[in-house]
């Protein structure tokens, strides 16, 4: 169970270090089209909706990386004051509604892609690039964070039930 524990974390880290490139290539490309635009009076069609695109990537994905280092915004004023014990009570009690919320965008945001696909749907701008390879990615962000809220989950419940953490 520990290498698999193991497994999912070491995607998600991977994941989130990967898409790290993402953030310096929209500044890049944002940088470039403003270099464009106010310096040589001569904007692009392209580069907007581009990095919109990539950041859109680098959002969706990213929320498996955010999990495993438990940096999801949390009020812990009070719940940094329980026993890790407890912790792990609340933390599966509230895993419940992550499970559902997780699911439905999975579920979703399967219906959603395989329908971009299906229309091979492109953007309304004059650019017009493809829209579905990116809606693709929704699925695959939901799936990312539900294995990494499972890892969470069954760590919680190993707290909870030995009293000590699990790996």
């Amino acid at each position: 169970m520990r290498r698999v524990l193991h497994g999912v974390d070491t995607v998600s880290e991977w994941t989130g270090k990967g898409l790290s490139i993402f953030i310096l290539i929209v500044m890049g490309l944002l940088l470039f089209e403003i270099t464009l635009r106010y310096v040589f009076n001569a904007p692009t069609i392209w580069v907007h909706e581009t990095s919109q695109h990539l950041f859109g990537a680098y959002s969706v994905l990213a929320g498996a990386y955010v999990l495993f280092k438990r940096q999801h915004i949390s009020v812990d004023v009070i719940y940094r004051h329980f026993s890790p014990r407890t912790r792990a009570i609340l933390d599966l009690v509230t895993s419940i509604m992550f499970f559902l919320f997780v699911g439905t965008i999975l579920v979703y945001g399967v219906q959603m892609a395989l329908h971009s696909i299906e229309l091979r749907e492109t953007s309304i701008s004059p650019w017009h690039p493809p829209v579905y390879p990116v809606k693709c990615l929704v699925p695959l962000g939901a799936f990312l964070i539900l294995l990494q809220g499972l890892a969470h989950f069954i760590r919680a419940l190993s707290m909870a039930v030995r009293g000590r953490e699990l790996a």
